[in-house]
């Protein structure tokens, strides 16, 4: 373009000069006089046609500027609107491409801020849950939820890195329950390893690594992928998942359950706190049995759903003998090795969901649900020679220690109902009898039969 406006500028400058020539020209062959008069034998050289032509050249210059501003401004204006035009064209383009962005932008904020609601709402509801297993079934439920899963399963970690089942959608419960899952071998599959390693992994991970693709084989069940929760270095959990809604990205994937273990993680350890917490305000803290509060409300408890589910509640009464002998000879530590020893046995003796107390001084008590009156009895007799047969040491002393223990139980075939004071009351009844007939004794509650009135 430019260079089409340059060659036509010089066509009219030419012009221009060939009209200013021919001019010329014209006016002075016209004229009457020529440029030299020979007048009296002189030349004489004739002014006006000099002015005339001085005009005529100064007329030319300023026709001949004129004329070369005019194309010049033709030919920047030209150029000029060309540049508008390239502008505009690219301009039109960006505000296009703007309204493209904003059309995939407003998608991608509008999904952003979902999924920023979600992990908000998310980390609240596990904040506000001090329940230990409580809070691992809502970690699995949004693991559920935000994966579109049918099939996932979250394990909690025990300090001997064991695998217990806590809950599953879509599984086997009685299945999972019964596989022994640990944290300390390849031997669990993808969810021991990742107990184990504390990192995340899927099947696509394992099979693409020829060095762990092995694992694979010791699924116990259908596996994609393991999420462990992780608090300070500590393995607390797994997150298990068989399967995950079609269409999902393994980044989105990877995400999602990043969230939850990070959220999880802390929550997990606040509501840990709490229950360690709790569990030091009902517990005794020489030798670590609940309390004398504990043991009173569970015992209503128990006792009210005994009656409902008319079931037996057994009940025994414990008192070391001698116990102020023990302590005024051998000192108040040789008596707390004692109550320790009787802790010990009685932990040992009975069911991971028995309740066992301190009572008071030297007084433990055990509930017992579900147990009738004769197997209570048995388990009195074998706390009372268990004990009996218990070295205490301190420094360089050693003694013996025996116990008195009183059986009571409500028993739904013989009692419609039971007071919770009066089932103590018996038992106690019951412990006075055996100190008064010599201690180191197990008495039975006296409204049994005839002949189960002692062991």
């Amino acid at each position: 373009m430019r260079k089409d406006i340059f060659e036509e500028s010089w066509l009219y400058r030419v012009m221009v000069i060939l009209c200013l020539c021919i001019l010329l020209v014209y006016t002075y062959l016209t004229n009457e006089e020529t440029l030299l008069n020979y007048v009296g034998g002189k030349f004489i050289l004739d002014s006006r046609l000099m002015w005339q032509i001085g005009i005529f050249a100064m007329l030319s210059l300023v026709l001949f500027y004129l004329l070369e501003s005019t194309l010049d401004y033709k030919s920047q204006n030209e150029v000029l609107k060309e540049y508008v035009r390239k502008v505009q064209g690219e301009i039109d383009s960006e505000r296009q491409a703007i309204e493209d962005l904003k059309s995939v932008s407003g998608d991608k904020i509008i999904k952003l801020g979902s999924f920023v609601i979600t992990i908000s709402d998310m980390a609240k509801e596990f904040n506000s849950v001090l329940e230990t297993t409580l809070l691992l079934q809502t970690m699995l439920i949004k693991t559920s939820e935000l994966l579109g899963s049918k099939k996932c399963a979250i394990f909690s970690i025990d300090s001997k890195k064991t695998l217990h089942l806590v809950d599953a959608f879509g599984y086997n419960k009685d299945e999972l329950t019964g596989f022994s899952l640990t944290a300390d071998n390849e031997e669990s599959g993808m969810a021991g390893l990742a107990a184990l390693d504390g990192k995340f992994y899927s099947k696509a991970i394992l099979e693409a690594d020829y060095t762990k693709k092995h694992v694979l084989k010791n699924d116990k069940f259908q596996l994609q992928f393991c999420q462990p929760i992780i608090y300070r270095g500590e393995v607390l959990a797994v997150i298990c998942i068989g399967e995950v809604k079609e269409g999902l990205l393994d980044d989105y994937i990877v995400r999602i359950l990043s969230t939850i273990a990070n959220f999880g993680a802390v929550a997990l350890s606040n509501s840990r706190l709490v229950e360690r917490i709790k569990d030091q305000s009902i517990r005794d803290g020489l030798t670590g049995l609940y309390n004398h509060q504990y043991f009173q409300e569970r015992l209503d408890e128990l006792l009210s759903l005994a009656i409902k589910e008319k079931q037996p509640l057994g009940f025994i009464m414990i008192d070391l003998d001698h116990f102020k002998k023990l302590n005024d000879t051998y000192g108040h530590q040789m008596g707390d090795i004692g109550l320790k020893k009787l802790a010990h046995i009685l932990k040992s003796r009975t069911r991971k969901d028995d309740i066992i107390a301190r009572y008071g001084g030297e007084e433990f008590v055990c509930i017992l649900f579900g147990m009738s009156i004769e197997k209570t009895a048995e388990l009195a007799e074998k706390i009372r020679a268990d004990f009996k047969n218990t070295v205490l040491e301190f420094d360089d002393a050693k003694t013996t220690c025996t116990l008195s223990a009183g059986v009571a139980a409500y028993m739904p075939e013989k009692t419609y109902d039971m007071k919770k004071n009066k089932l103590i009351r018996i038992a106690d009844k019951a412990l006075y009898e055996a100190k008064e007939k010599g201690r180191d004794k197990v008495v039975i509650d006296k409204s049994l039969p005839a002949g189960r009135q002692g062991v």
